[in-house]
């Protein structure tokens, strides 16, 4: 065998080795950018994850048109103290039992699939969909953050509705079931009636996703790109050249028409 075969078959092995003995490993996705995937020893959920997560990523790149511009640092812990121990840098501990991810700018942290029949509510880990749209909910927040100066969303409270209503619309979370919902409260005169009441109480996923599906439909998709980049409601609308009231009148419009019969 040549000397040159040798070097090149040790380096091959070399390469194999490092691949199979490293929980954390660092992929480039194509042109996308470098995933940088953390899971306990031995986690039967950690590959699944990956999985999802890899495709989540290019879904959302597809759907906002652009790369995610910084590496994704993604964490899956075991148990909900590491999760609470993650968290707390962002003042968010101790956590309640249906939290079960979080996603900034600079990292993704998900408590395994493997604790929540314990560990956690409102979340079955045998729902591979609903896991997964899960995952692509938090990475969605990454994305976000990566496009704004918070990065975090320290102090952008106001601004829940289009924070969650782009994680919860872009990851495929605005089920049908849930746009049901949405109709069903605008028939009822039980929409919010401002801005601040629209990530609030148990139809919080379905008002705010549908919201953002409005501004999408209204607006175009653009206008969700450049609405990454504000600060507050008032940025917000002030962007999209119109009123709060304006707003969720035309949002309810939209959706007693959607409620009409073809």
């Amino acid at each position: 065998m040549s000397k040159q075969r040798v070097v090149l078959l040790s380096l091959l092995l070399v390469l194999l080795s490092r691949a199979l003995s490293s929980q954390a490993v660092p992929s480039r996705l194509h042109a996308g950018p470098v995933f940088d995937f953390h899971a306990p020893p031995g986690d039967p959920y950690a590959e699944t994850i990956r999985q999802d997560a890899f495709a989540s990523i290019a879904e959302i790149e597809s759907f906002f048109g652009a790369p995610f511009p910084d590496p994704i640092h993604f964490h899956l812990v075991p148990a909900r103290p590491e999760f609470d121990q993650a968290l707390a840098r962002f003042d968010l501990g101790p956590t309640q039992c249906w939290m079960v991810g979080m996603g900034t700018a600079d990292l993704i942290v998900l408590l395994s699939p493997q604790a929540w029949p314990k560990q956690a509510c409102e979340h079955d880990p045998a729902d591979r969909q609903a896991t997964r749209r899960l995952i692509a909910h938090e990475l969605i927040h990454v994305y976000h953050g990566q496009f704004n100066a918070a990065r975090d969303f320290a102090g952008m409270d106001d601004l829940d509705w289009l924070v969650e209503g782009l994680a919860v619309f872009g990851s495929g979370q605005l089920t049908k079931d849930r746009i049901e919902q949405t109709r069903t409260a605008a028939a009822a005169g039980q929409l919010p009636v401002s801005l601040s009441k629209v990530w609030t109480g148990p139809s919080r996923y379905a008002f705010a996703g549908s919201l953002i599906r409005y501004i999408d439909r209204t607006w175009g998709r653009p206008a969700l790109v450049r609405l990454l980049k504000v600060h507050t409601s008032a940025q917000a609308l002030a962007l999209l050249g119109v009123s709060e009231e304006k707003l969720l009148a035309g949002w309810r419009a939209a959706l007693a028409l959607d409620a009409s019969p073809q």
